[in-house]
């Protein structure tokens, strides 16, 4: 097993003990901050179907995962059935209620360069006491080139909006 695997491993353990013993609400104030100093990309978006384009980053690393981060701002059981949350067996009930159908591209320029798709159930979260993150792919880049993601959300989960989503493009925790 590779360094990275077993990173990957600690990390979904860590958030699907995180996510079953933090699966709290966040408070009523205002949307959590988000220090992501290392991102290429951390902006809000909505789910409902459409498209959403980011502004165009500067790749200072080779490797960008994106997520979609959602606050606690629903019951917890509701948000995980809602963003696929799928590392215990999801009730069919709970399977039915997963919101993300994801198609993704990352472009440079016009020129396509990694695409892939993410939905359903999925085991690829990450949790804190106020988000709850789900990995929707990963792309490799060169430094100083431009890239721009592009999500098309062929489902709609604006149900998630009252969650203040964020697509977070940034390098993996190990390449700090």
């Amino acid at each position: 097993m590779t360094l990275a695997s077993k990173c990957r491993l600690i990390a979904i353990v860590a958030a699907t003990v995180a996510v079953l013993l933090l699966g709290v609400r966040a408070s009523a104030k205002g949307p959590v901050d988000h220090p992501y100093r290392h991102s290429g990309v951390e902006m809000p978006i909505s789910l409902a179907i459409g498209t959403v384009r980011s502004p165009e980053f500067v790749a200072k690393h080779d490797l960008y995962q994106m997520r979609i981060e959602a606050e606690w701002r629903l019951p917890a059981v509701e948000l995980r059935c809602k963003m696929g949350f799928g590392v215990v067996p999801p009730t069919d009930k709970c399977r039915a209620q997963a919101v993300l159908e994801i198609q993704w591209r990352v472009l440079e320029g016009e020129t396509v360069v990694a695409h892939g798709s993410a939905g359903g159930i999925s085991s690829e979260f990450e949790a804190d006491k106020d988000l709850l993150g789900r990995y929707i792919g990963s792309s490799q880049g060169q430094s100083k080139h431009k890239y721009t993601v592009e999500l098309t959300f062929a489902k709609d989960g604006s149900s998630l909006d009252v969650t203040h989503p964020r697509l977070i493009v940034s390098p993996p925790d190990f390449a700090f």
